[in-house]
């Protein structure tokens, strides 16, 4: 944490400042403010202090308009109307005020910006700058890998390492022996219903299949009358 001028810490005076927007103290954080900007001229502190006073006068203007309606409109039925309207108005402000306060409380205690809705802004534009946008986050392109290269648990639960893909099937393809081509022997299709002939020995011619006997058809019994 860094150290004013008289050994103060700088993040003191925003703490007191949003504390001041709590306790509804707009002049106190504008003592504050001067005291950042004037004496320790530090512009972090400037800005953090800059913004808690300008919730506090916030704060402070919509807590006068709701005690001002009363004394504006006397009107029996409009004006309790008109000052509950204002009343709740202004309670809402300060509870968001207040969530708020302590929000940036905790920021600026750990040297950080207070980044209060609107006024952050409006703080830095006091000092002439352009509050900073956040950096557009860059998305990276891979591409896809193969099929079966990714690393799936094994149950042991060590990465199996990736393995190649498969190659297509191909079919053997056999090298001619003697510097002659494969000689292939056709065989024809078999007759399931024809006996198969005897194959004769070397030397002798073989002989023509014999056709089965067929087998004569049941004659029809004679009728005598």
């Amino acid at each position: 944490m860094k150290k004013g001028k008289f050994g103060i810490l700088l993040c003191f005076y925003p703490i007191a400042a949003f504390a001041a927007v709590i306790l509804n103290s707009a002049l106190s954080a504008a003592a504050l403010v001067a005291a950042a900007i004037f004496i320790e001229k530090d512009e972090w502190a400037g800005r953090q202090t800059l913004q808690a006073w300008m919730a506090a006068v916030i704060v402070a203007f919509f807590r006068g308009l709701s005690q001002a309606v009363d004394r504006l409109f006397y009107i029996p039925v409009l004006s309790s109307v008109l000052s509950a309207a204002a009343g709740i108005l202004s309670f809402l402000v300060y509870l968001a005020a207040l969530v708020l306060s302590i929000l940036c409380i905790l920021r600026v205690s750990k040297d950080g910006e207070a980044n209060f809705p609107l006024l952050s802004s409006l703080a830095y534009r006091v000092y002439g700058k352009m509050r900073p946008r956040p950096a557009p986050v860059q998305y990276t392109y891979q591409p896809m890998q193969q099929p079966g290269a990714y690393p799936y648990p094994a149950p042991n639960g060590e990465p199996v390492p990736p393995q190649p893909p498969q190659q297509p099937y191909a079919p053997p393809v056999y090298a001619p022996q003697n510097g002659q081509a494969p000689q292939y022997e056709y065989t024809p299709p078999m007759n399931p219903t024809q006996p198969v002939p005897p194959v004769p020995p070397a030397g002798q011619p073989a002989q023509p299949p014999q056709n089965p006997p067929q087998a004569s058809a049941p004659s029809e019994p004679s009728s005598f009358e």
